[in-house]
């Protein structure tokens, strides 16, 4: 198979804006081995309908790597196992070097350069909505970091697509603002202004959206937190545009009355925790938010605190809070509702009011991705600034990883028993046994999360319990089970917020839930352990 194709070959979906997927003409995904076999296929799409010498191949395979005297016979295997997978006359060769031949709207980085180009004509045009509804096609696109398994051949176009997404979030916030939709913008671009706060424009876009809704206050401090940016990385002034908004800001009137946060006349609300540290930028994506808002987390985060803070700054006059685990009827009147304890989104349908302008907070350890929504949020610890306010014993701090429930147990354990010292709690701390008694009714209110999986990812549970990291791989092999039965077990556990996946397909249990399991693991006994 060299030379020219033969024919026109059938199309195919080539998706590298994450891990490398292709899909064939019927739609269903193709297997594509894996591995070496998927680097060989990304490299080759990242030069699609050009040339790769095999020596690159090679480079690309084998990086950071020993490369074996067998490369060359190994390459193409690999190649070989590609042409198995994909239709004929898409792989091409020749002496020394292989191309991928990809038809014009088969690769998704093309298609969201193509998108990106279309909602650019439609906001020159003032056709917002449709920009829209564009710019999400593209955003969609994205699953991950663009060519991923590639390393410095990747480079350019990685940060090339990578400004792209950008480019297409800036675009999305312009268009939202032409449709009057302010608050989702904000939203957008609270978000770009935080992962880059030397994009300038990005910066001046916000100040626009906070100016539009009548927040003065708060895009002169954006102002200020963009310019302390760039003096302090780059060693210079905002941008022309940038200060010119900042200074017409400063000119305008300010209301001669600050508007005060009026207290609800209705509200069965349960008290604010005393000490709330962290979630700043949580709480300000909240602001002035309406529609169905889902906040999940693993137990003991905090998701009910945080619910009741973003009641406490929303303004509402009436505000409600229902717990599934206690029936209640719902009040008639709309506002704010706070629906703690949900297992699964049909609970809550029928109880959701049919008003655009009233704010519902859905509260579940499940992340319900089922659920009609307006936005999610899935609250992860805190950061060490932020749970040193809580406590300044590093024991505590270094044993909980940042869970408030665990650290607020823990300080009032030792706040309560007088005779307890920080050097015994320390020791107590260092037993894995000892420190899960003291962790006890933490530990207890994960038993819930475990009881609701099947028992195949119960066990798995346990047998995680015993590592910080794992792979598919090793959950296949403690299973017993095929790696895509596995990851359908691992992903009933990231449902649960029991597990984390920092890289794909590398996942993570945070120190209490770690314990949690171990737990489990021992009461288990050895033989529930075995695989049938």
């Amino acid at each position: 198979m060299n030379g020219h194709a033969a024919h026109t070959p059938d199309r195919l979906s080539f998706r590298v804006l994450g891990p490398l997927e292709v899909d064939g003409p019927d739609g269903h995904p193709l297997d594509l081995c894996g591995g070496k076999p998927a680097t060989v296929l990304t490299l080759l799409l990242l030069h699609r309908n050009a040339w790769v010498s095999t020596e690159q191949l090679v480079d690309a395979v084998w990086a950071g790597r020993d490369v074996p005297a067998s490369a060359q016979n190994n390459l193409k295997t690999y190649v070989w196992q590609l042409r198995r997978s994909l239709p004929e006359e898409r792989i091409e060769s020749r002496p020394g070097a292989y191309r991928v031949h990809v038809l014009p709207g088969e690769l998704d980085a093309d298609v969201a350069a193509a998108l990106c180009d279309e909602a650019r004509d439609l906001l020159s045009h003032r056709d917002a909505a449709e920009a829209v509804n564009v710019v999400q096609r593209a955003l969609v696109l994205w699953r991950g970091a663009p060519y991923d398994g590639l390393t410095a051949d990747a480079t350019s176009a990685v940060d090339r697509l990578t400004e792209l997404h950008r480019a297409l979030r800036e675009d999305l916030a312009d268009a939202q603002l032409l449709l009057e939709r302010p608050a989702e913008a904000i939203a957008v671009l609270r978000a770009l202004t935080e992962e880059e706060p030397l994009r300038e424009l990005a910066w001046a876009r916000l100040m626009a959206a906070y100016r539009q809704v009548g927040r003065r206050h708060d895009a002169l401090a954006a102002y200020q937190r963009a310019r302390t940016a760039l003096v302090r990385d780059l060693g210079i002034e905002p941008c022309a545009e940038l200060t010119a908004l900042h200074q017409q800001i400063l000119s305008e009137e300010s209301p001669a009355v600050l508007p005060t946060p009026v207290p609800p006349v209705s509200s069965n609300l349960p008290p604010r925790v005393r000490i709330f540290v962290g979630r700043g930028p949580e709480l300000r994506a909240l602001r002035g938010a309406t529609g169905v808002v889902t906040i999940d987390g693993m137990p003991g985060i905090g998701k009910t605190a945080f619910a009741l803070e973003v009641a406490a700054a929303s303004g509402f006059e009436t505000q409600q809070y229902v717990d599934l685990n206690r029936p209640t009827s719902l009040p008639s009147a709309t506002g704010l509702l706070i629906l703690d304890n949900v297992e699964h989104a049909d609970q809550v349908r029928h109880l959701l009011p049919n008003d655009p302008a009233a704010l519902v907070l859905v509260i579940s350890r499940r992340r319900l991705s089922d659920l009609d929504r307006t936005a999610a949020m899935t609250l992860d610890v805190l950061a060490p600034d932020e749970a040193a306010k809580l406590t300044d014993l590093e024991q505590i701090l270094s044993c909980c990883g940042g869970h408030p429930g665990a650290i607020r147990n823990l300080v009032e354990r030792l706040r309560n028993r007088q005779p307890w010292t920080v050097a015994r709690m320390a020791a107590r701390l260092e037993d894995q046994t000892a420190r899960c008694q003291a962790l006890g009714e933490v530990l207890a209110r994960f038993d819930a999360a475990y009881e609701a999986l099947p028992g195949p990812v119960q066990r798995l549970y346990r047998q995680i319990g015993m590592t910080a990291r794992f792979d598919l791989r090793q959950a296949a092999r403690l299973t017993g089970t095929s790696p895509s039965d596995a990851e359908l077990m691992v992903d009933q556990l990231m449902d649960l917020n029991l597990v984390t996946e920092p890289a794909p397909g590398r996942f993570e249990l945070h120190p209490i839930v770690r314990d949690h399991a171990g737990q489990l693991l021992v009461i288990a006994g050895p033989k529930a352990e075995l695989v049938a």
